[in-house]
């Protein structure tokens, strides 16, 4: 069931903004009720590790293999299909704790479950923006502004309302909120967002055939390939900055909690200022250069905390991070939806997430090593310079030179590769 054209177009803006965040949130409330339940019942901190380990191999194997499923049965369906599935899972992990009890084999288990089903969700989310564009007459870049915003929120507030719904019921009964916030998603692109039927193309292959098409695709094409590239660098530097370099560098800095946790709050909210200034003016900035100076000036800033400024001084710096940060990730969700054929747009994009997070491990495991041998101030100027060579690489990479161009390249194939 679709919103009719027109003015009532945006409506479908709205409900998929909304499903995001609903989805974005209920992720992070998840990721911190279950290790707090699994301590609660086991007192084990290895246990809560294990549990949290258990979320991430299978939604990287499921946004590169599960994203195939959303060209053959339809993003609106996937996306559903997904947090239906999610919140089963997330579900039994109370049902199950009050009827056997449970214990962290069992919790890793439930939580790889429903690890699987966030990669294709996530994809089918960011693959039906641009028809939620077309349909409501939104350009593309600002709507992906807007995601990437919603995003941001979620991943910001999820946390601190988890932190109210632990304090007040419980972390058991915390999930069920989390299932609820589930089944809302569903409902908002059930009814909010005009549905696009497969594309017959998507089933002529075999599954597998399917799969290798989109990574081939990306492969392929010179602004894809690079774009995932210059992700991959990324993300290796990246990745350790909150799980691991923060946590060293505040605790040896001798920060409070409570503004330990501002901090790391203000991250996010430089991301959202950032990413909703970007939606304003986006359509008269070079993306390239909007890309690579983000980069630069983003590792400019990390790198200002080898100073250790006062706690004051961290939070105003985390904030100027994030607006400078906050165009990278529309930018790079636009590359990829305008560069992609309608009938790949769900494999290419789960393709790129598997791909751009497939080294992520690297980064956090070299990152405990190099705060050991020579502190975590020094750890930020190693982020600086990665970020730094991110940008080296986006301003020499001849793909990232067309990233303007939203036509494929010619002479790659639009149906099959």
């Amino acid at each position: 069931m679709g919103v009719p054209e027109g003015r009532r177009g945006r409506g479908a803006v709205w409900c998929l903004l909304g499903a995001t965040g609903l989805s974005v949130m209920g992720n992070a409330v998840v990721a911190m009720a279950l290790p707090w339940l699994i301590l609660q019942r086991t007192g084990s901190a290895t246990a809560a590790g294990l549990v949290g380990a258990a979320a991430v191999l299978p939604g990287v194997l499921s946004a590169m293999f599960g994203s195939a499923l959303i060209d053959r049965a339809g993003r609106k369906l996937v996306s559903n299909g997904a947090d239906v599935l999610s919140a089963l899972a997330v579900a039994a992990v109370p049902i199950v704790d009050a009827l056997f009890g449970i214990n962290a084999a069992v919790m890793a288990l439930l939580v790889a479950i429903g690890a699987t089903f966030d990669g294709p969700g996530m994809a089918a989310r960011e693959s039906l923006r641009p028809d939620v564009a077309k349909h409501s007459g939104v350009p593309l870049v600002k709507l992906n502004a807007w995601g990437e915003t919603v995003d941001s929120l979620g991943a910001f507030g999820g946390p601190a309302l988890a932190g109210l719904l632990i304090g007040f019921i419980g972390p058991a009964d915390t999930l069920w909120v989390t299932v609820g916030m589930f089944l809302m998603a569903v409902v908002l692109v059930w009814f909010g967002v005009p549905r696009v039927p497969p594309r017959p193309q998507a089933r002529e292959e075999s599954y597998l055939r399917s799969v290798r098409t989109g990574l081939v695709f990306v492969l392929r094409d010179p602004v894809l390939r690079s774009v995932t590239m210059m992700s991959v660098i990324a993300m290796i530097f990246l990745s350790p900055i909150d799980p691991v370099f923060f946590p060293a560098y505040l605790q040896g800095e001798a920060v409070p909690p409570a503004l330990a946790g501002l901090v790391l709050a203000a991250f996010p909210v430089g991301t959202v200022i950032g990413a909703m200034g970007y939606g304003v003016v986006a359509e008269r900035l070079n993306m390239r250069l909007t890309l690579g100076v983000g980069l630069l000036l983003a590792g400019v800033g990390l790198s200002l905390y080898v100073f250790t400024p006062p706690v004051y001084g961290m939070i105003a710096l985390a904030v100027a991070i994030g607006i400078v940060a906050g165009p990278l990730n529309p930018i790079v969700a636009t590359a990829h939806q305008q560069r992609t054929p309608d009938h790949l747009r769900g494999r290419v994009i789960g393709t790129v997430v598997a791909l751009s997070s497939a080294l992520t491990p690297v980064g956090l495991l070299a990152a405990g090593p190099v705060i050991d041998g020579f502190g975590a101030p020094f750890g930020f100027v190693v982020i600086g310079a990665g970020c730094a060579l991110t940008a080296l690489y986006c301003f020499c990479s001849k793909g990232i030179r067309t990233i303007d161009t939203p036509q494929p390249s010619p002479g790659l194939p639009s149906a099959t590769v």
